[in-house]
């Protein structure tokens, strides 16, 4: 098979003046170690996200986009089903109330983007007049 090198300690030789030896003790590793080493200090392995876990995270930091998803999705079918018995004024004022109900998600979803954006904490070691943290 392979040589493989002693992992004893193996002296070596420093020169430290002109006329001074001292030998030192270092520890040579083979490439195998080294390569073990390097994979303990990975990082731990972290368990991905379940859609149903991600799903209840949204609802439970933005609930107004999916409340707003649902009304635009009750102007839709309402709409369809005035135009669909053929009531044109009750069908139109549905389109307009759901194109407004899309704009206004639209609108919420844009102010949670910005929200999760701005950093509120300007000058993080700020601290005024009275010591406290402002």
């Amino acid at each position: 098979m392979g040589a493989a090198i002693s992992t004893q300690a193996q002296p070596s030789i420093e020169n430290n003046g002109p006329n001074s030896k001292e030998t030192n003790i270092a520890p040579r590793m083979t490439a195998e170690e080294m390569q073990l080493a390097q994979i303990q200090e990975m990082p731990k392995y972290i368990r991905p996200e379940t859609f149903e876990e991600k799903l209840y995270r949204k609802f439970s930091q933005e609930p107004l986009v999916p409340i707003g998803c649902f009304v635009t999705a009750y102007f839709l079918g309402s709409g369809i089903k005035s135009f669909y018995n053929r009531d044109a004024v009750q069908s139109q004022k549905m389109m307009r109330l759901r194109v407004g109900a899309q704009f206004s998600t639209l609108l919420i979803f844009i102010g949670y983007a910005g929200i999760n954006a701005i950093n509120f904490d300007v000058m993080p070691g700020y601290h005024g007049k009275d010591g406290e943290k402002k």
